[in-house]
């Protein structure tokens, strides 16, 4: 992070105007009182107020520089399910044509296989949404004006309130021990409640280990592609067209016992649960730059991060971004390649402004009007991990915001 990424003298004191949420957007009526467990979630899990006076990275009473705000430790993210590939023995379930077929070879073995053919026959870990991320905090803290904890959270998912998206994308403030919130702005709250937000960093990350794909025809001349096995990897570099077929097959997993009405799980679990990135029908997964090095194998740098193309000639970034010459590059670096399909996306990724000092969202910058102090404030900054300014990742949020020099 350069040295010069923190002003300290660039927070305006008027950065919260009070009346620049809507009122209604958060009815006090909408979570009513008797339906909240008094052991499970307190009354003041779902915000009862509709302003969110503490979603800006400052207080009205004070408007402290940024160098004097405090900050947590910046948020990890555990992509990496805690699922071991399967056996080259498994590979006979796999290859078995019906459900029946599978599960009932599956049932033949401990735990009905999930520990010894864990991707064959459906192990949890294999197929979590969120892959090994965790809530990695469990204290209270403040979003949104209100008192909240993640496994409150948790308690309005499940109850599916239409608050969970509004919070998650709020910036959680840590409180102290007499629970007054601290000068904290540096996470928000899907960065501390990763699994329960279903944070995009964690649903959005291809999986590593390779599965099996059913037979199906893939071209419109009938041709039939037997049960095979895949990686996510194989698809950057697959025909489009291929691609997008290939990205709707089903797995030929034992998965139909995984999916709830909460987890996130698909009944029917396709190519493009497993590869969200690769295969990029969620927008939100392909709007994107990867923080990976990314794979340029055709040139003498075998790999590159998607910034380095940022000062790049018209000419050069337009080879790197076409498909045909550098596939990986294309699809991972989205942002940077300007991809048709974010023009008018805005990232439900965390933002990570100032040195990672403030942590905003482009939900929360949408909650400002247009030339606000708090709007000039964030979509000027930029996102040094990604080396990407706000306002290109929130292209509709900041949509007035006019950068200098232009």
């Amino acid at each position: 992070t350069p040295t010069t990424a923190t002003p300290t003298t660039s927070a305006p004191t008027t950065s919260v105007p009070t009346t620049s949420a809507p009122t209604t957007a958060a009815p006090i009526t909408a979570s009513p009182t008797t339906a909240v467990p008094t052991t499970a979630a307190p009354r003041t899990s779902a915000p009862t107020t509709a302003a969110p006076s503490t979603s800006a990275p400052m207080t009205p009473s004070t408007a402290p520089s940024v160098v004097s705000l405090r900050r947590s430790p910046a948020p990890t993210y555990n992509t990496a399910a805690a699922c071991t590939k399967d056996r080259k023995r498994c590979d006979v379930i796999s290859k078995l044509l019906t459900v029946a077929e599978r599960t009932a070879t599956c049932r033949t073995h401990n735990n009905n296989g999930e520990e010894r053919c864990p991707v064959a026959c459906g192990k949890m870990a294999c197929y979590s949404l969120t892959q090994a991320c965790t809530d990695t905090y469990t204290e209270q803290f403040i979003a949104m004006n209100t008192t909240q904890e993640c496994k409150w959270i948790t308690w309005m998912r499940n109850k599916k309130s239409p608050f969970v998206s509004m919070i998650c994308q709020s910036t959680a403030q840590p409180v102290d021990e007499e629970g007054v919130a601290q000068d904290d702005f540096s996470q928000l709250v899907q960065d501390r409640c990763q699994k329960t937000c279903q944070n995009p960093a964690c649903t959005c990350a291809d999986r590593t280990f390779p599965f099996w794909t059913a037979a199906e025809d893939i071209t419109a001349s009938g041709v039939r592609e037997a049960v095979r096995e895949r990686n996510c990897a194989d698809l950057y570099t697959m025909n489009p067209l291929k691609r997008e077929t290939v990205c709707q097959l089903p797995i030929q997993g034992v998965t139909d016992h995984l999916s709830t009405l909460t987890n996130g799980i698909a009944t029917i679990i396709k190519v493009h649960y497993m590869c969200p990135k690769a295969c990029g029908v969620r927008t939100e997964c392909l709007c994107t730059d990867s923080m990976e090095m990314v794979p340029t194998p055709s040139r003498n740098n075998t790999e590159r991060s998607c910034f380095w193309a940022r000062n790049y000639s018209t000419e050069k970034l337009a080879k790197f971004c076409d498909e045909r010459i550098e596939p990986h590059f294309a699809r991972a670096c989205a942002r940077t390649c300007q991809h048709e399909a974010c023009a008018k996306h805005d990232t439900t990724y965390s933002l990570l402004l100032y040195g990672d000092v403030i942590s905003t969202s482009c939900q929360q910058i949408a909650f400002y009007p247009q030339g606000s102090d708090y709007i000039n404030f964030m979509c000027g900054a930029m996102d040094y991990r990604k080396m990407l300014f706000a306002y290109e990742l929130c292209p509709v949020a900041c949509a007035g915001f006019v950068p200098p020099g232009e």
